[in-house]
């Protein structure tokens, strides 16, 4: 084996890649794109992976098969908490069972009369 830069050398990888796995090459552009994006918007890092196979096609070694298996970690965004009242049955529920109704929806259900502002029936008696 001589000097690889007399020979012509490797040559640049990205050329390389676009010119035997042109379309992992195109592939590896959008997610890294994407995976930016999902950095901006978390705040958190990502990263994104590509592992190439190399295997001989026969015993001669002029010939190889390439496979590639690209691998992205992107960041997760944050999920915020959401507030819930335990109701009967152990069920949770948006509003605070043993609170008195704020609406007249509410306070119809609830079984109070409007006019007389009577309590008909307790809530959950």
């Amino acid at each position: 084996m001589g000097d690889k830069k007399a020979e012509g050398g490797p040559g640049s990888f990205a050329a390389v890649l676009a010119t035997i796995r042109p379309k992992t090459d195109v592939e590896l552009a959008e997610k890294l794109s994407q995976l930016i994006e999902d950095v901006k918007v978390t705040g958190k890092k990502g990263t994104l992976s590509v592992k190439f196979e190399v295997k001989p096609v026969d015993a001669s070694g002029s010939a190889v098969i390439v496979n590639d298996a690209i691998t992205v970690r992107a960041p997760e965004k944050n999920r915020e908490g959401s507030m819930a009242y335990i109701g009967e049955g152990n069920r949770l529920q948006r509003t605070d069972p043993s609170a008195m109704p704020l609406f007249d929806d509410d306070i119809r259900e609830a079984g109070l009369d409007l006019s007389t502002g009577e309590i008909k029936e307790a809530p959950n008696a």
